[in-house]
């Protein structure tokens, strides 16, 4: 009777397994694209280029579309990646992940 016990239990606990490394995976996703998301806002909003800020993102999240958009005070950059669900090579569902920040401009030499 354990035996049979056990044996139904072990597939029960690798679904739970692979449901928690899973949720675990995409929180990492969605912290990885939020924080090159607000370093693309803040860099911006310093003065930098869009094309050298659109490089350093594009090494940071290659498979992630930036849009940018400025206002008269700030600067909003909104990204969007294809997250998956799933570990390893058990990959399944994909679904959008998007992040969007806005950052205060800063001028240099204001007067």
């Amino acid at each position: 009777m354990a035996t049979l016990e056990t044996a139904l239990m072990i597939p029960i606990l690798l679904a739970v397994t692979f449901v928690f490394i899973s949720g675990i995976s995409v929180g990492v996703q969605a912290l990885s694209l939020s924080d090159a998301t607000r370093t693309a806002a803040r860099e911006l909003a310093r003065g930098a280029s869009e094309n050298s800020v659109r490089q350093l993102f594009g090494r940071n999240q290659p498979e992630a579309q930036l849009s940018i958009s400025w206002e008269t005070d700030t600067v909003s950059v909104e990204s969007r990646k294809r997250g998956e669900l799933g570990a390893g090579a058990i990959r399944f569902a994909p679904f959008d992940i998007t992040q969007s920040h806005t950052a205060p401009r800063e001028w240099l030499n204001a007067q």
